[in-house]
């Protein structure tokens, strides 16, 4: 990452709280990151991604990359709830594993705390698609 982009915060997990979190997350789910411009037209080449998650009140972030030349981060694997504890009424509204995707460019605005679902044995894809810096919407 360079000097001039703003570094994400949160804690490192590797501290009692994430086996806590691991073993609360049993499941396993992945997810893909498609980083582009001009409204999806383009890949976007080193997009630092980040991956954070807030637990017990504290954010931790647990992974970081940066996209390759299609714009791509695939196969994150991040802990999720179980498939099988979704499978009920009493259950379903509580089997959101959710994680806050941050996409740093130089260059360009960034996207910060982008919520995404991760579910046990599914592949999530997100498109982030990034603005370059000075140039608004409008049409």
């Amino acid at each position: 990452m360079t000097e001039n982009m703003p570094k994400p915060s949160g804690e490192t997990p590797f501290k009692p709280e994430y086996q806590e979190y691991i073993d609360e997350n049993k499941g396993r789910g992945s997810l893909k990151i498609q980083a582009s411009v001009a409204e999806d037209a383009f890949p976007l080449k080193d997009v630092f991604v980040d991956v954070s998650m807030i637990y017990k009140g504290k954010r931790y972030s647990i992974y970081n990359d940066t996209t390759d030349s299609s714009g791509i981060v695939n196969e994150i694997v991040l802990p999720s709830k179980l498939s099988a504890e979704s499978q009920t009424p009493q259950n379903a509204s509580d089997s959101v594993t959710q994680y806050l995707i941050s996409a740093y460019h130089p260059g360009f605005e960034p996207i910060v705390d982008c919520p995404v679902n991760i579910f046990d044995r599914v592949e999530t894809i997100l498109p982030v698609s990034l603005n370059p810096l000075g140039i608004g919407l409008e049409r």
